[in-house]
């Protein structure tokens, strides 16, 4: 074997070392960027209240409870004010102007989306309802076989 013959097979494995080097980077970017997007922060009353002037003139997402007796609806407006709370009891007041989802109401957990309007008042564009996935048989149905068949089409 010469040493031109040498040098050719080092040029070929050197290129396929760093055309699989550029795949692989290639791959963990993408991965990178989709789980990036999919990500989604959601911040508590606490934190938003904690530090307001962090969050001013960002578009954020707030996750809490709907304070009992803090909903006024107003249907002609379309407009909904509530309050959220945590578990530190930190109370952050909700403004959102669209159609009341059904699900919504007190004791409810609810993520909004919206900027900081002063210290303690969420402008929400967006209004998400937590709501419970589970089905299960009630507790008096003795007979499961019977009640999921009335399920049946």
């Amino acid at each position: 074997m010469s040493f031109q013959t040498n040098i050719s097979m080092n040029r070929k494995s050197l290129k396929f070392v760093i055309g699989g080097i550029l795949i692989a980077g290639v791959i963990v970017g993408i991965f990178i960027s989709v789980g990036s997007e999919n990500m989604t922060y959601y911040y508590t009353p606490t934190e938003v209240l904690a530090h307001p002037e962090k969050y001013a003139d960002k578009k954020i997402r707030v996750m809490g409870l709907v304070e009992r007796g803090s909903i006024q609806w107003v249907p002609g407006e379309t407009k909904l004010v509530f309050k959220i709370s945590d578990e530190a009891e930190q109370i952050l007041k909700v403004e959102y102007h669209g159609a009341k989802p059904d699900m919504f109401r007190e004791g409810q957990g609810v993520v909004v989306e919206g900027s900081l309007q002063g210290k303690s008042h969420l402008a929400a564009t967006v209004l998400l309802v937590k709501h419970n996935e589970e089905y299960k048989v009630s507790k008096h149905s003795e007979n499961k076989e019977a009640y999921l068949k009335t399920m049946e089409l």
